[in-house]
């Protein structure tokens, strides 16, 4: 900065002193045209070698900042320059990171849909199976029950038939037994009983 500021300032003195040798010159230009004309020696000579010194001076004492401004921009400019590619290495690194990141996440959401899905499958498989296993139970259970159902129908029907074969017997026997037959049976048991007695 000190260097920028010793540049302009020179560049302004050197400026500086162009104006005035140029108005200088312009005046005496303006006095003396009629009295005489301008020659080489007398008015050029001395402003070239005002202007040479001047230079001399400006580029001795100018050298080094300008030198120094330029080396120190340069390296400022290259500094910014492999700063801005380091960066630029960054993001790309961050944004390659991140894809990465992005397609592991879209093969993992993938890979959970499918096992979602498998596990779907499993259990409606699973539910399947336990339906079908509760339907056959259930008809199992109904074929037994059918079945109990049935052999209480059967004894209580052969129970009723043994009770109406009894009656149609009791009444076949009641109509064959006469009064003789039935003193006589009634006898033969008293005999027997008291025999025990």
């Amino acid at each position: 900065m000190k260097s920028l500021k010793k540049i302009i300032g020179a560049a302004t003195c050197l400026a500086g002193n162009f104006i005035f040798t140029t108005a200088a010159f312009a005046e005496e230009a303006a006095h003396g045209a009629h009295e005489e004309a301008i020659t080489f020696m007398g008015d050029w000579l001395p402003r070239l070698v005002n202007f040479g010194i001047i230079a001399f001076v400006v580029v001795y004492f100018m050298k080094k900042p300008a030198r120094d401004f330029f080396a120190n921009r340069t390296a400022e400019i290259a500094k910014a320059i492999l700063e801005s590619r380091e960066a630029r290495e960054q993001a790309v690194a961050a944004l390659a990171e991140m894809e990465r990141k992005m397609k592991a996440l879209e093969a993992e959401t993938a890979l959970l849909i499918a096992d979602a899905g498998t596990r779907g499958e499993k259990d409606k498989q699973a539910l399947l199976e336990e339906g079908k296993k509760v339907a056959q139970d259930v008809q199992v259970q109904v074929k037994q029950g059918i079945e109990i159902e049935v052999q209480k129908a059967k004894t209580v029907l052969a129970a009723e038939a043994a009770l109406l074969s009894l009656d149609l017997a009791e009444g076949a026997i009641k109509g064959k037994i006469t009064a003789q037959d039935h003193e006589r049976i009634v006898k033969e048991y008293i005999t027997k009983v008291g025999g025990r007695g």
